[in-house]
């Protein structure tokens, strides 16, 4: 198998396996929220946000030619999404 080839097929075994991730995921925040009779409130909105973005932001790397500082800055906005705290309103 020649190097392109090679590079497709792993792009793409990457991606793929990033979508289950994404999507195992999301099940495991629903059927804990389905566990503990809750609803969907500002935690779990930011539980599903940070399972939803952190593969999308591996498949942006993979896929795109995004520069490091770019991907960078978008790491550090899951940072600061993930540490921020949510007042109840």
């Amino acid at each position: 198998m020649d190097q392109p080839t090679l590079f497709a097929v792993l792009k793409i075994l990457s991606v793929t396996g990033a979508l289950i991730a994404m999507l195992y995921g999301m099940n495991r925040v629903h059927a804990r929220l389905k566990a503990q009779n809750q609803g969907f409130g500002p935690n779990s909105i930011k539980a599903l946000g940070i399972v939803m973005f952190i593969p999308t932001l591996f498949m942006l790397a993979l896929l795109t030619d995004f520069q490091t500082e770019t991907l960078a800055a978008l790491l550090g906005t899951v940072a600061g999404y993930v540490l921020s705290t949510s007042k109840p309103e």
